[in-house]
């Protein structure tokens, strides 16, 4: 007896150290899971978070002025000012038409007189430190600054295209409005009112100086612009503005006159970064304007307002690598823009004097000089009578906001304002548009046609299985059911995208028409069935009708596919897919919801079926002993209680439709686009990372934007399933309660 009862006292310690050790390692894995969650939720935020960090502004670098050439001239007198890339020097030209370079160690080298007379000025439009110097004859000469290359190679100025003067004028008189732009390193682009009130195009090039002219129409000019490619003159005279199509043979030809204000003088300043023109009017408004295309072709058009007024003497500085600019008020207030947003990005207060946007070097700051997108930063570089100051500008991301990846932009050639991704262009304007909305509608759209197909076929499956079904017949479905389930899903987007979709394009009149026959066929012919004379049905139990509806379905379906093409003929005359044209896409939402659909009845059911069949016994036969039919137990009693299970089985195939990456990827044909046309392809949020991560620059803009979209589809299937578990427990929590006080 003692024996005995030591043994079982061993055996009831050894079950509680197997408890314990169960217990800890279940407990174990389950707080891994979540810390594994935690750990992803905070990489993916501490990724995301730069993209929406305010900007800021603070002075990096200073040097006085005063070292050798006495007091600086007053501001004004400063039509050029500029960095180069290393912060290791400043360089000017006066109204003189000298130019001094400024070392931020030792003193400044002697001025240079970069032409005789000066006369006129005009910097490259795009941004480059080149510039056309004019003297009083109407001579040109077009110089920039060179720094030093190491201790023998002094910073000095250079003549890149001759030393000998342009002779851009041809009767001896100065030019006026000049303007410069730069398309490649061995062409520039010259344009400037003549005397005569002409205006000269000029282009100098490896095969030497050509000229042209043109008579503008209207009252006299006030400003000449070339775009930064040089294809596009613009002529402003007061608020009417003329644009001219600049072509590679030496045409000149008009493309649209455009009033740029109501009333009184206009200025424009070029951003260099895309193109786009800032309008300050006579009441100190400032607006943007870009080309946009529609269906009477490309014209200028105004885009949107700034909040901000833009005065006579307030300075605009445009930045050369972004779509950004500064506005400088005489006393020293600074706003900061970006080009897609009316509100200003920052706001702060510098010296007053005068500024220009520069480029910031890799010394700047304690080594901060290179961007987050692994370019050099920028920042602005003042000057006034006490010396040049360097402020450095934080603004990684200046174009984007919750307000463009979530609502409508306007960009470029765009007739109206849009959501688009398009994370690259061929050209330099607008080169990334990063709309979040055209994923989000194109995975909400893939998932809902997914589960459009899935959910009656699973769930119906699931019931005439758990139910109606023989039992040697459920032993062979159901494992068939599974293994079909561990079809690789690469495996099926590739028959999709190969297979699937040709061939709906040749049958589509078919394959729509079958939704609305299958379900027919099937009731026509279970009502045949069950009208058969007992003899007639054989002698197998119920739950066999099925292998008898399977063949007829299947004739079915092959029938009215091969009668596509006659249905096709004979109301439109062609394929139906050749009928819808450009709205219709081969990889459309018809494929994936399809493809997709098959992938997810094989997890829908298995859950499914799973709940019903597990519905205890003594509710079925208490619903039966009461005089229910199969039919109404099922509807009645089986359905409520596995309700909690097939609602997991639902939100476990939304989830995997939402998360669905390959069959995505392979039969979409991976368009961002924003309709639920049935026709029409889409790119869901993870194919596009798929797609684009391995190119993404690592914390470029848009890296960091890919993996915003992560972040977005990591929180809402967590959210999704969060609420689904707690819907089921309580569903399941009610219907035991039920059967408790039924019991």
């Amino acid at each position: 007896m003692t024996i005995k009862r030591l043994s079982n006292a061993k055996t009831a310690a050894h079950r509680r150290f197997n408890d314990r050790m169960t217990r800890a390692v279940v407990s174990g894995g389950g707080a891994l899971v979540l810390l594994a969650l935690l750990v992803m939720f905070f990489y993916l935020l501490y990724a995301v978070l730069p993209l929406f960090r305010a900007p800021t502004i603070a002075p990096v670098a200073s040097a006085p002025w005063n070292r050798a050439h006495g007091n600086a001239p007053p501001a004004a007198d400063l039509p050029v000012l500029g960095i180069d890339a290393a912060l290791s020097a400043a360089y000017v030209i006066d109204a003189r038409g000298q130019g001094q370079i400024i070392p931020r160690q030792g003193d400044a080298l002697p001025a240079v007189s970069l032409i005789a007379g000066f006369s006129a000025l005009a910097a490259a439009s795009g941004g480059q430190p080149l510039y056309l110097l004019s003297d009083s004859r109407g001579g040109a000469r077009l110089a920039r600054p060179d720094f030093a290359a190491g201790p023998g190679n002094p910073a000095s100025w250079s003549f890149p295209f001759g030393e000998s003067l342009l002779p851009l004028s041809t009767d001896g008189r100065p030019l006026r409005h000049p303007a410069l732009a730069q398309p490649t390193a061995n062409q520039v682009v010259m344009a400037a009112q003549l005397a005569s009130g002409r205006v000269l195009v000029a282009r100098l090039g490896p095969d030497g100086l050509t000229r042209g002219e043109l008579a503008p129409d209207g009252g006299g000019i006030n400003q000449v612009l070339l775009s930064p490619d040089g294809r596009l003159l613009y002529l402003l005279a007061e608020n009417q503005l003329s644009i001219y199509r600049l072509n590679d043979d030496g045409q000149i030809q008009l493309r649209q006159r455009q009033a740029l204000a109501p009333a009184g003088p206009a200025h424009i300043t070029l951003l260099p970064a895309d193109g786009s023109l800032l309008v300050r009017d006579a009441g100190q408004r400032l607006s943007l304007w870009f080309d946009i295309a529609d269906d009477d072709g490309h014209h200028l058009a105004r885009i949107r307002e700034f909040a901000a007024q833009a005065p006579p003497d307030a300075q605009i500085l445009v930045s050369a690598r972004r779509p950004v600019f500064g506005l400088l008020a005489p006393d020293g207030a600074f706003s900061l823009f970006s080009a897609r947003q009316a509100d200003p990005l920052l706001r702060s207060r510098l010296a007053a004097g005068r500024a220009v946007f520069s480029p910031l070097g890799a010394d700047a700051g304690a080594g901060r000089g290179a961007g987050p997108d692994g370019g050099q930063d920028e920042g602005i570089l003042g000057i006034d009578a006490r010396g040049w100051r360097v402020w450095r500008l934080d603004t990684a991301f200046p174009d984007i906001s919750w307000r463009t990846l979530t609502q409508k932009v306007w960009y470029h050639h765009y007739p109206a304002p849009a959501w688009v991704w398009q994370s690259t262009s061929a050209g330099g304007q607008d080169s990334g548009k990063f709309s979040l909305v055209p994923l989000l509608a194109g995975t909400l759209k893939a998932a809902g046609y997914a589960m459009l197909f899935a959910t009656p076929l699973a769930l119906a499956a699931a019931m005439y299985t758990a139910w109606f079904m023989s039992p040697a017949l459920r032993r062979w479905v159901k494992p068939a059911m599974e293994i079909m389930g561990a079809v690789p899903s690469v495996i099926i987007g590739l028959i999709a995208g190969l297979w699937l979709a040709p061939y709906y394009s040749r049958a589509l009149s078919g394959i729509l028409l079958l939704p609305l026959l299958l379900p027919a066929v099937v009731l026509t012919l279970g009502w045949a069935i069950s009208r058969l004379p007992a003899g007639l049905r054989g002698r197998r139990s119920p739950g066999w009708e099925c292998l008898l509806l399977l063949p007829a379905l299947a004739l079915v379906i092959w029938l009215v596919c091969r009668l596509s093409p006659l249905i096709d003929g004979a109301l439109f005359g062609q394929p139906m897919s050749g009928w819808l044209g450009d709205d219709y896409n081969p990889m459309n939402a018809l494929v994936i919801g399809t493809a997709m659909g098959f992938a997810l009845v094989p997890v829908m059911f298995s859950l499914a079926e799973d709940a019903l069949f597990n519905v205890p016994v003594r509710l079925i036969q208490g619903s039966l002993a009461l005089g229910a039919t199969p039919w109404q137990t099922l509807l009645g009693v089986i359905l409520p209680s596995a309700s909690a299970g097939l609602f997991s089985a639902f939100i476990l195939g939304l989830g995997r439709a939402i998360g669905e990456t390959m069959i995505v990827l392979m039969a979409s044909g991976n368009m961002p686009r924003v309709d639920g046309s049935l026709f029409q392809g889409l790119r869901a949020l993870a194919a596009n990372i798929a797609i684009e991560i391995p190119e993404a620059a690592v914390n470029s803009g848009h890296y960091r934007i890919l993996l915003l979209t992560a972040l977005v589809l990591f929180v809402f299937t967590f959210l999704i399933n969060t609420l689904a578990e707690a819907l089921r427990l309580r569903l399941r929590a009610h219907y035991r309660r039920q059967e408790g006080e039924a019991g």
